[in-house]
């Protein structure tokens, strides 16, 4: 029987992000206070008993705004990598299976996509499209896209030479169902790998970008956006950016370890 403890990255990050879904879920029962209640009377309060994380500069709790802001980070990494699945699977799939042209044209609009840092475009298509934590979500979806439809591209490359490939295509399967029933099927497992080391850079990159007031806008409970806010108030009140700032690490840290926790258990090459 192999030990639970053989893949110590893959039991951390599933017990790291297990926790962070279920405060999600359950935020509403354990959140002490409504995240967007103002009281006046008693902003900048310290942590203590009746606030653990203390209050802003409105008065409102600290630790039910970061706990409802787990909704948020959750639904940044869904609409983020998803968004970017949606794009680049199916231009890697029809690009590495047919080739010529075709192929062509996807690598060289990957090409051109990958000329830009991931941040300067990031940033460029938000100018572009206004502030907002949706159009922040669907710049780092398209961004994201080529790192999918690379990886999708040469796995398809690689697969399309398969024995069972040939012998689908020899019985009359065509284009369409050897893509979706035998191609799609073998890559999941290195798209899934890379979906999870990316679901990381996703908390950062959202939560960067509404920390400089371009993603999530005030007073939505964004970890990102509370510490944007909180860094006016360092000399006063540095729990107000040290408490998100720290939860948005351990998120990050925990799809990171997951991710390689996911590769070293899955990935032949890597089996001990």
């Amino acid at each position: 029987m192999t030990s639970p403890w053989k893949h110590k990255n893959l039991t951390a990050g599933t017990v790291i992000i297990a926790a962070i879904v279920l405060v999600a879920a359950s935020a509403p029962l354990l959140a002490p206070y409504d995240p967007y209640f103002q009281n006046l009377s008693i902003t900048f309060q310290a942590p203590s008993s009746l606030h653990l994380l203390g209050t802003d500069q409105y008065g409102r709790d600290v630790l039910s705004r970061i706990l409802y802001g787990t909704r948020l980070s959750l639904l940044e990494i869904l609409v983020g990598v998803g968004l970017a699945l949606l794009l680049g699977l199916p231009c890697g799939l029809v690009s590495g299976y047919f080739g010529g042209t075709v192929d062509r044209a996807v690598s060289w609009t990957l090409d051109v996509l990958y000329a830009f840092p991931g941040i300067v475009l990031t940033l460029l298509i938000v100018a572009i499209l206004g502030p907002s934590l949706i159009n922040t979500l669907v710049a780092i979806a398209i961004f994201s896209v080529p790192v999918y439809a690379r990886l999708t591209r040469n796995l398809t490359l690689s697969l399309k030479q398969m024995d069972f490939i040939e012998a689908a295509r020899a019985l009359g399967a065509g284009n369409a169902r050897i893509l979706l029933r035998h191609v799609l099927p073998n890559a999941l497992v290195p798209i899934l790998i890379q979906a999870t080391l990316s679901a990381g850079e996703v908390v950062l990159t959202a939560s960067g970008l509404s920390f400089l007031g371009l993603g999530a806008q005030p007073p939505l409970a964004e970890w990102g956006a509370m510490m944007g806010e909180g860094r006016n108030f360092l000399g006063v009140a540095t729990y107000l950016s040290l408490f998100p700032g720290a939860i948005i690490t351990v998120t990050a840290l925990g799809f990171n370890v997951l991710g390689d926790g996911l590769r070293d258990r899955l990935d032949p090459k890597l089996r001990g």
